[in-house]
């Protein structure tokens, strides 16, 4: 029984060796631990439903009250049986995977050793079925229960346990019991003790991958977060130069041999070269199209740890976040200014002479048009105040203000300017980022209208319309039938009424992507139209 017992033990050391072996690839490493993805579950099942045959074909050959070392076994005698090592397997598959995966494992393990024959084949194709759902169902009852218990002992514990449960199937099934008993008596506490030292054995090499993968892990995260800190301050660059310094970040931190940022479909910033072997970097904002991706290219292919793709996965979010924060200071910004700007043009002495004076000429003769004049420049004044604190105001917001400037505009104007609004009643409560329409308005008067002889006609159209994807989109366009401008000098303008074009281009964009999304037509003689578009 003794020189069993060490027998046994040179092929659990034996398979255990071959563990450790495999424990230094990092690509073996997704097969020898579950990891919860369909495609690593397979690779972990095959693992160890392979490993639990070899155990059975490295085991030794017991009939005739005794046993025979061989280095394989092909068949089993009808009165034969087989000491084995084939629970180590199916245990570990079981405490690692669950009582599906255990059960899984178990049933391959035990179909081939049936088909392998022998007296106690059906004893021994049923137990490791049973011995994977007893491991699985102890994964979680042990260690709720046994918490100070190291994962080692347990594991020792439920080898045990499983063969146990396996001798007293033997007892049970194999015939005749007389053989079985003999069987039993000559294998039974050998197998077990060696098999249960195997399941610890495999734990302790397991827990030394688990500190390892941690290790790797926080040598990942630290990478992760020497990145973030280098590429921070990148972003607060203009965006094609902060993309390509990220890139640059990237492929020498990532030691990639190239490092490429893609916007639609195309490769804007290269830096290196491309090869067949790569991995990317998504920036995204949450509620708005991907910003664009980093592909990282490599002379080899990397390994595909669970670490890595975190570590991958984490450096994106990082990334993003970054995008997300600086862009969110850039727009605060872009508001600030927006609402200085407009406040200084409406608010310059020009404009507030102009209204003031027509309100002094109507104090005598039109009282009431005066009164009406100082509520719509008081109504004005307070809508710009308010919308400055807003990042998205409902195009009801912008059109009142829109109206309150027409009123004050009107007045001086008179019958020199006509205005129309075509708008779908449903959209009025729609988000638009402040101070976009009513600028545009104040545009098509100042630089449209006012130097136009006869009558200056100005409209604001608000529709719906169905994308090529089948999304709705709201278009808003201002139009007017003024002098018009050639469009390189129409883009080529910096300030339209104390607020350029590109700030509301800018806020545009980020809210709703693009970078160009302020479609200008414009024709000497005829007028000008301006487009956008928001979702």
């Amino acid at each position: 029984m003794l020189q069993l017992f060490v027998d046994m033990m040179e092929r659990v050391g034996f398979l255990i060796a071959l563990a450790f072996a495999f424990s230094r690839s990092r690509w073996m490493r997704s097969y020898m631990s579950y990891q919860g993805a369909r495609t690593y579950q397979w690779r972990f099942l095959v693992f160890f439903s392979a490993y639990a045959i070899l155990a059975t074909y490295s085991g030794v050959t017991v009939s005739d009250y005794s046993y025979r070392p061989a280095p394989w076994i092909g068949e089993v005698a009808p009165t034969a049986a087989i000491a084995n090592a084939r629970t180590v397997g199916v245990v570990i598959a079981g405490l690692l995977g669950g009582v599906k995966s255990g059960f899984i494992v178990g049933a391959i393990a035990g179909l081939h050793r049936y088909s392998l024959g022998g007296f106690v084949a059906v004893a021994c194709m049923i137990a490791p079925m049973l011995q994977g759902v007893l491991a699985g169902l102890c994964r979680n009852a042990f260690k709720k229960r046994f918490r100070k218990v190291s994962s080692v002992q347990l594991a020792f514990v439920v080898g045990f346990l499983a063969e146990a449960l396996q001798m007293i199937l033997i007892l049970a099934l194999a015939k005749p019991w007389g053989e079985a008993v003999n069987l039993v008596s000559l294998i039974g506490l050998p197998q077990t003790l060696a098999n249960s030292v195997g399941v610890a054995l495999y734990f302790v090499l397991y827990n030394t991958m688990e500190r390892e993968e941690a290790r790797i892990g926080a040598e990942h995260a630290h990478q992760a977060l020497q990145i973030a800190d280098m590429t921070m301050p990148l972003w607060r660059l203009e965006f094609d130069k902060a993309v390509a310094g990220i890139a640059k970040v990237l492929h020498g931190e990532m030691k990639a041999v190239g490092a490429f940022f893609s916007k639609d479909g195309e490769a804007w910033i290269a830096e290196g070269r491309k090869t067949k072997y790569w991995s990317d970097l998504l920036i995204r904002v949450p509620h708005r199209p991907p910003i664009g991706h980093f592909r990282l290219y490599y002379e080899r292919e990397q390994d595909d740890n669970p670490s890595r793709r975190r570590m991958l996965a984490s450096l994106a979010e990082l990334l993003s976040q970054q995008y997300a924060f600086v862009e969110s200071e850039r727009q605060t910004q872009l508001l600030a200014d927006a609402e200085i700007r407009s406040l200084q043009a409406q608010m310059n002495p020009h404009f507030l002479f102009n209204v003031l004076n027509t309100v002094k000429s109507f104090i005598r003769t039109k009282p009431e048009e005066a009164r009406q004049m100082v509520m719509h420049l008081s109504k004005f004044l307070r809508k710009n105040m308010s919308h400055g604190n807003e990042r998205l105001v409902t195009i009801r917001d912008e059109y009142e203000l829109v109206m309150s400037y027409l009123s004050l505009i009107k007045s001086r104007l008179g019958d020199q300017m006509e205005f129309y609004a075509d708008i779908e009643e449903r959209l009025l409560e729609r988000s638009i980022p402040p101070f976009t329409i009513q600028p545009l308005v104040e545009n098509a008067i100042v630089h449209g209208i006012k130097n136009k002889p006869g009558i200056g006609i100005i409209r604001l159209t608000v529709k719906e319309e169905q994308e090529d994807g089948g999304r709705l989109r709201t278009r808003i366009t201002v139009e007017d039938n003024g002098v018009g401008l050639e469009a390189a000098e129409l883009q080529s303008q910096e300030e339209h009424t104390g607020m350029a074009l590109r700030n509301i281009e800018q806020r545009l964009s980020y809210h709703y992507g693009g970078d160009h999304p302020l479609d200008i037509q414009s024709t000497p003689g005829e007028g000008t139209i301006i487009k956008f578009w928001v979702r």
